[in-house]
């Protein structure tokens, strides 16, 4: 096994006067679950394995994955927005289903990521129906309450891996969706392990990866390598963030003139081969990337998947190691959340716990948090008293 290696320095991209991250000085709270699976709303609500959270205008939209449908929060109140459940099967999970129309009688299937568009409308990442779809109209609410809205498939419906006009598009899983310059949407493509592009003039195309081959590589459009690439996230200079799950890595996409090249910024690819086993019983031997934990410059990560960018830190939902980590443009990694062992507690964010969280998104000095396996909705936060300031430069690669 790995060993783990803890590295706390002083210069940090969250400071205190200047000081490094103090993990007392922030706390991580619960903003809505209860902890048990269901499909509850209200102050006392119920979630099954939300897996992404996204903000817009005081509103936090939960990606419910297991209840197939999305949900709103607002000021810790849970109401279902979109997605209905008909049955559900024999373990007591909701059964998806596809079916556009109006938001109250939309379906959908193990939706995972969610985005706001520029103009309103609530685009869903509906993983297992291989599809993207659009809430027009959404969040805006209906005389006598609920939602006003509909749903419509914008491309995909079944597995396969087909680039050009929506109508004609297919994915293969897709997992999570970020908006880039010019309005064009990127989409982490997981089992065709490729990053694709829904341009304005309706066209899809493959921008890093090889359709049906996983790996790793760093190379240009063509010939870059990727291995179940779930998670994604775009900066102001147009820069693509992946979590490259199955590799364990965090890769970075850079545009030049027509071509997109990729390296990776945080995280090493260790194979079974390269590791001498105490245990041969213990032994792997699949050749499968293996995770593993280290903070500093040569961190390591284990499926990592949520990806958000705070400032001038990417923060990763690292979701086998149960962490929060936060990137320094440097590539530099350290530990912002959690204890590394799976449960649920609240506290300073170096006593807290989480379980298998994949879901991340900043909102100013907030940083909200999908904890899947613990079927709630968690947030790290300043302390109230004496507050850190969230630093906005990387006091490391300066």
């Amino acid at each position: 096994m790995i060993g783990m290696i803890v590295s706390w320095v002083a210069a940090a991209v969250v400071a205190v006067s200047g000081a490094g991250f103090d993990a007392s000085r922030w706390v991580v709270e619960t903003v809505a679950g209860t902890g048990a699976h269901g499909a509850v709303d209200g102050e006392a609500a119920q979630f099954n394995m939300p897996g992404s959270v996204f903000y817009r205008n005081g509103v936090l939209y939960v990606v419910d994955t297991f209840n197939n449908a999305v949900r709103v929060i607002e000021d810790g109140y849970v109401t279902h927005f979109t997605g209905t459940v008909l049955e559900n099967d024999a373990h007591g999970f909701p059964v998806g289903a596809h079916e556009d129309g109006r938001w109250d009688v939309a379906q959908f299937n193990r939706p995972t990521g969610g985005m706001i568009g520029g103009w309103g409308e609530l685009y869903i990442v509906d993983s297992e129906n291989h599809a993207i779809r659009v809430v027009d109209g959404a969040g805006q609410r209906a005389w006598g309450g609920g939602f006003v809205g509909s749903v419509r498939t914008m491309a995909g419906g079944e597995a396969g891996y087909v680039n050009g006009p929506l109508a004609y598009a297919q994915f293969n899983l897709p997992t999570s969706i970020a908006l880039g310059f010019y309005s064009s949407l990127f989409i982490t493509d997981t089992l065709n392990h490729v990053i694709r592009e829904i341009c304005v003039n309706g066209y899809v195309t493959t921008i890093a990866g090889i359709a049906g081959q996983y790996g790793y590589a760093c190379a240009d459009t063509g010939a870059a390598l990727f291995n179940m690439p779930m998670g994604i996230a775009i900066n102001n200079a147009g820069d693509i963030f992946i979590a490259d799950t199955g590799n364990h890595l965090i890769r970075v996409l850079e545009r030049h003139g027509d071509t997109w090249h990729t390296r990776t910024l945080a995280g090493s690819i260790i194979f079974p081969s390269e590791v001498a086993w105490d245990d041969y019983e213990d032994a792997d031997f699949d050749e499968e990337p293996l995770g593993g934990f280290a903070d500093g410059a040569d961190a390591l990560f284990n499926l990592p998947i949520g990806l958000t960018l705070w400032g001038d830190m990417l923060v990763v939902a690292d979701s086998a190691n149960h962490r929060i980590r936060g990137i320094l443009p440097c590539g530099y990694t350290r530990t912002l959340a959690g204890t590394g062992y799976a449960d649920y507690l609240g506290g300073t964010a170096n006593e807290a716990a989480f379980h298998f969280p994949r879901g991340v998104q900043a909102v100013g000095e907030r940083l909200y948090i999908a904890d899947t396996g613990n079927n709630t909705i968690r947030v790290l936060t300043a302390a109230p008293v004496e507050a850190p300031v969230l630093q906005r430069r990387c006091l490391i690669c300066r």
